[in-house]
C-alpha cells in the first residue's frame, strides 16, 4: 500500500508539472470532481453529479432550498399561495431572460413542467416526486401560473425546487447536451473526456457573481484532486479522503445532508424473508469504520432524513452490531427454506464517496463472517443509473444496491414519497398499507404531518426493513486560499458559483 501511494504521488506530481494552468483569467475557477457527468439535461439536476455543475448556476427553479433555515425561498417565483387544496398560484419574477434571449414567463414554466414530468424522458423530478401525481397547469397571465395536483400536494412549493425551468427551445421529447436556463452562468462547452466550461451570463436578472468562468474537471483519485488544489491547478477539490486531507488551512469538513444506505431487493429470495434482511443489518459493525475509512465526524444513520427534517423519528436507532443474532436469524430462515447460501450481488457506483471500495470490502467480510456470500459489482455513473431503472431483468439475482440519499428541504415527505411509495421506480417497499399511510400523510400539514411521517419511518425500519442504513455522511472539500468558499449541507449536490468570491 505504501509503495502504491508513493508511486501515485510521483505520477501525480509529474502530471501536474506538465499540465497547463486551467484558470485562463484571474476571475476563473477550476473545480475538480470525483467523476464525470452522465448528463447535463434539466432532467437529471437532482443527481449530484449533474446538479453540482448546472443547478443554480445554469438552471434555476421557481423555488430554492433554504439550506440555512430549511424549507424553500423564492428564486424564479416571487411569491406563491394556495388557491384550494389542490391548486397553488405562483407569481413569476419579471424581466428574466433565458440565455438564448427568450423571456421567462408563464408559458415557458408550463412547458418546463410538461417536459420534466413526461414519463418517457425519465426525469428525476418525475420519478422521485410526481410519478403518482396528476399535474396540470393554468396560465393566468404572462407572469402568473397555477399548478394543480391530484392528489393534493401541501408541499408543492418545496417539490417545485426539483423542476428546473428551461428555454422553450429545449427539445421536448429528448435529452439535450446544451442546457439553456436563466442562471448566472451559461453553458459553453462539454467535452465528456475532459471538461465542462461555464461562462458568466451578462444578462442575468440577479446579483452578478464574482466568478466569470468556471472549468469543471474530473479525477477519480482523491489524492490527485487534493494535489491539484495544493499546487494551484484547481480551486476546489471535492470528496477528499481523510488520509489526503492533511492541511487544516485548506481542508473543510462539512455535513453534506447525504445518508449512505444499501437498498435490498426485497422481492427476490432470500431477501423476501425479513429475517435475512434484519441479519444483513445486524452483521455490520458500522461504528468500527468511523475514523478509519469514514470521516471521524460522520454518525451512524438509521432513517431517510436527519434530525432537522419534519418527520424525523428520534425513537429510531441504528441496528446494533450483533453477529450472533444475525447467524441465528439466518439459520431460522434457512430451516424454513430460504436460500441463504445464494451468492448475493452488491451493485455500487464508482467513487461514490472516499474509500468506498475499502468500505465495501469491509462490509463483505462482515457478511461472510455470519455465513453469507456477497460479490461486488462496481459501475460508472451512467451504467449505475441505468441499473436502477426499469425494466428490470425478470430473473435478476438477489441484489443489494449501495446508494446515497440527501434531503435538504426540511420535509421528510419528498424522501418518503420517492423511496417508499409503490408508484416510484425507486420504491423499496411495494406495500399497499404503506402506500395508504404515505398518501394520507402527504395530504396533512403541521404536527399531524410530522406524527404520520414518524409512524411510516418506524414501520419501515422495524417491520419491513427494505434497506441497510449506514452513515450520515461528512465530506471534505479542499479550497484554494485564493478564493473564499464555504461548503454547506447542499455542497455535495450543488456548488453555487455565486457564493464564491476572490481573496
Amino acid at each position: 500500500m505504501q509503495h502504491k501511494s508513493i508511486a501515485l504521488i510521483a505520477l501525480t506530481l509529474l502530471w501536474l508539472q506538465s499540465a497547463a494552468a486551467f484558470a485562463d483569467t484571474p476571475r476563473s475557477v477550476t473545480i475538480v470532481l470525483p467523476d464525470p457527468l452522465a448528463s447535463v439535461d434539466a432532467c437529471q439536476v437532482q443527481t449530484s453529479t449533474t446538479g453540482r455543475v448546472i443547478k443554480l448556476n445554469v438552471l434555476e427553479s421557481l423555488t430554492q432550498v433554504d439550506v440555512a433555515n430549511g424549507g424553500v425561498k423564492p428564486r424564479l417565483a416571487d411569491e406563491w399561495k394556495p388557491i384550494d387544496s389542490n391548486t397553488w398560484e405562483f407569481k413569476l419574477r419579471r424581466n428574466v431572460k433565458f440565455h438564448d434571449g427568450a423571456e421567462m414567463d408563464a408559458k415557458s414554466v408550463a412547458y418546463s413542467i410538461e417536459r420534466v414530468l413526461d414519463p418517457n424522458l425519465g426525469c428525476d423530478a418525475y420519478a422521485f416526486y410526481f410519478a403518482n401525481t396528476k399535474v396540470t397547469t393554468e396560465i393566468v397571465d404572462s407572469h402568473t401560473i397555477r399548478i394543480a395536483t391530484v392528489p393534493p400536494q401541501p408541499i408543492l412549493p418545496t417539490l417545485m425546487e426539483a423542476v428546473s425551468i428551461v428555454s422553450p427551445t429545449t427539445p421536448r421529447k429528448e435529452l439535450t447536451r446544451q442546457p439553456i436556463g436563466t442562471g448566472p452562468f451559461r453553458f459553453t462547452s462539454w467535452d465528456p473526456q475532459s471538461e465542462i466550461v461555464l461562462d458568466k451570463f451578462e444578462g442575468y436578472w440577479g446579483e452578478k457573481p464574482a466568478v466569470e468562468k468556471a472549468h469543471y474537471k474530473w479525477r477519480q483519485e482523491s489524492l490527485v484532486r487534493a494535489a491539484m488544489v495544493k499546487l494551484g491547478e484547481a480551486d476546489i477539490g471535492l470528496n477528499i479522503a481523510d488520509q489526503d486531507a492533511d492541511d487544516p488551512k485548506t481542508d473543510i469538513s462539512f455535513h453534506n445532508s447525504e445518508m449512505l444506505r444499501i437498498q435490498i431487493n426485497t422481492d427476490r429470495p432470500p431477501f423476501d424473508d425479513v429475517r435475512v434482511r434484519k441479519a444483513l443489518n445486524l452483521a455490520l459493525d458500522r461504528a468500527s469504520l468511523v475514523g478509519v475509512l469514514i470521516n471521524p465526524k460522520a454518525t451512524l444513520a438509521a432513517q431517510i432524513v436527519g434530525p432537522s427534517a419534519l418527520g424525523f423519528n428520534p425513537e429510531i436507532k441504528p441496528y446494533p452490531f450483533d453477529p450472533d443474532q444475525a447467524q441465528k436469524l439466518l439459520a431460522e430462515a434457512k430451516a424454513d427454506g430460504a436460500p441463504v447460501d445464494t451468492t448475493i450481488q452488491m451493485i455500487a457506483r464508482a467513487n461514490n464517496f472516499p474509500n468506498a471500495d475499502e468500505v465495501m470490502e469491509a462490509f463483505v467480510a462482515m457478511w461472510e463472517a455470519v455465513g453469507l456470500k456477497v460479490s461486488v459489482k462496481t459501475l460508472e455513473m451512467a451504467q449505475y443509473r441505468a441499473s436502477g431503472k426499469p425494466p428490470f431483468e425478470p430473473n435478476r439475482p438477489a441484489t443489494l444496491r449501495f446508494s446515497s440519499h440527501d434531503n435538504a428541504t426540511g420535509d421528510a415527505g419528498v424522501s418518503i414519497l420517492a423511496k417508499y411509495h409503490s408508484s416510484s421506480f425507486q420504491a423499496d417497499v411495494p406495500n399497499t398499507e404503506v402506500d395508504a399511510m404515505i398518501e394520507k400523510a402527504l395530504a396533512s400539514t403541521g404536527d399531524e404531518r410530522r406524527v404520520q411521517f414518524q409512524a411510516i419511518l418506524k414501520k419501515v425500519h422495524d417491520e419491513i426493513v427494505p434497506e441497510i442504513w449506514v452513515y450520515d455522511m461528512v465530506s471534505t472539500a479542499r479550497v484554494n486560499p485564493r478564493i473564499d468558499y464555504k461548503p454547506n449541507a447542499a455542497s455535495g449536490s450543488i456548488i453555487d458559483l455565486s457564493s464564491i468570491t476572490f481573496n
